[in-house]
């Protein structure tokens, strides 16, 4: 998935978990239900930010895994060394096999409202995979074709496309048993200290 525009799986208080493109070549994102969200978010929301927040990470770290291993399967190692990319006449970076792969990761940041918590899954391009040896900056040249003066059909083209759609399924299921552990966990806690919930 390219920069700026990745899979988000998102805790919101009307229980929805989303994978969504945007941008204006986007295709459709994929909408996953997670019913029963909104009451226990109800119920944390009573507390600290802190324990909703932590109740939201966890569970978007477990449900990322499905779909990082999916975008790692996607991703094939067309050759067995590096190639250079070239900008404004000069070497730019030396790009590893295996480094797009390497670079899939979950993130999280705080939404707009700072109400709720995202969970991005793409390449990493900041910190240390800012550099271009190391990042995965070039993602969304491969996804959609724009290799080659837009002519790029190889065996990469789409792969985040088709590691959305396969993930899918599995992030639903894993973000619903992961936010529905976690919050009753801490609920139980906060019951265990004489607090009503």
């Amino acid at each position: 998935m390219y920069i700026g525009q990745r899979d988000r799986a998102r805790a919101r208080g009307r229980g929805v978990a989303r994978s969504s493109r945007g941008g204006s070549n986007s295709t459709p994102g994929v909408a996953l239900s997670v019913e029963g969200v909104e009451e226990v978010l109800k119920n944390i929301k009573k507390f600290d930010e802190a324990l909703r927040m932590r109740v939201m990470r966890t569970a978007g770290r477990r449900a990322a895994k499905p779909m990082i291993q999916s975008y790692r399967d996607e991703i094939k190692n067309l050759s067995d060394a590096p190639f250079t990319v070239y900008r404004d006449g000069k070497v730019y970076a030396q790009v590893r096999p295996g480094q797009l792969r390497d670079s899939i990761a979950a993130m999280f940041f705080k939404s707009k409202k700072k109400n709720m918590l995202l969970t991005v899954i793409g390449p990493r391009v900041k910190g240390a995979f800012r550099n271009p040896n190391k990042g995965g900056w070039y993602a969304h040249f491969i996804n959609y074709g724009y290799l080659s003066d837009g002519k790029y059909r190889g065996e990469n083209l789409g792969f985040a496309d088709r590691a959305r759609m396969k993930a899918a399924p599995a992030v639903n299921a894993e973000f619903k048993l992961a936010f529905f552990q976690e919050a009753q966990k801490y609920l139980n806690q906060l019951r265990s200290r004489g607090m009503k919930v």
